[in-house]
């Protein structure tokens, strides 16, 4: 599973945790413990994202309990999502092209 679960290159943690343990939950039998999850999730990630993760706990996600790791995964994923849907989009800048009328009239 471990090889198989990895943080897309353009996934917010959000959607990365919410597919993770839907994963999880396709299939029940699965028999990792809650330190074996993290360890395959926290594994998967990007080195951004597990920085990111890392500075929040003030040392490194995989020092903490799986509990306390998941609560602050629980906690940061919500937030990562606002953080991306609150961004405006992006306007591209360039030149217009304008027929010979519409040249001549602006």
């Amino acid at each position: 599973l471990s090889p198989l679960f990895s943080h897309r290159s353009d996934e917010p943690l959000y959607e990365t945790w919410e597919r993770f343990k839907s994963l999880l939950r396709r299939y029940p039998n699965h028999s990792f413990d809650d330190a074996a999850q993290l360890h395959i999730f926290y594994s998967g990630l990007k080195p951004q994202t597990k920085m990111i993760l890392d500075a929040s706990t003030g040392g490194t996600m995989m020092s903490m309990s799986p509990k306390e790791a998941i609560v602050i995964i629980d906690v940061i994923a919500p937030n990562d999502y606002q953080s991306h849907h609150d961004r405006a989009p992006i306007q591209r800048k360039g030149i217009m092209k304008l027929d010979t009328q519409n040249a001549i009239l602006a």
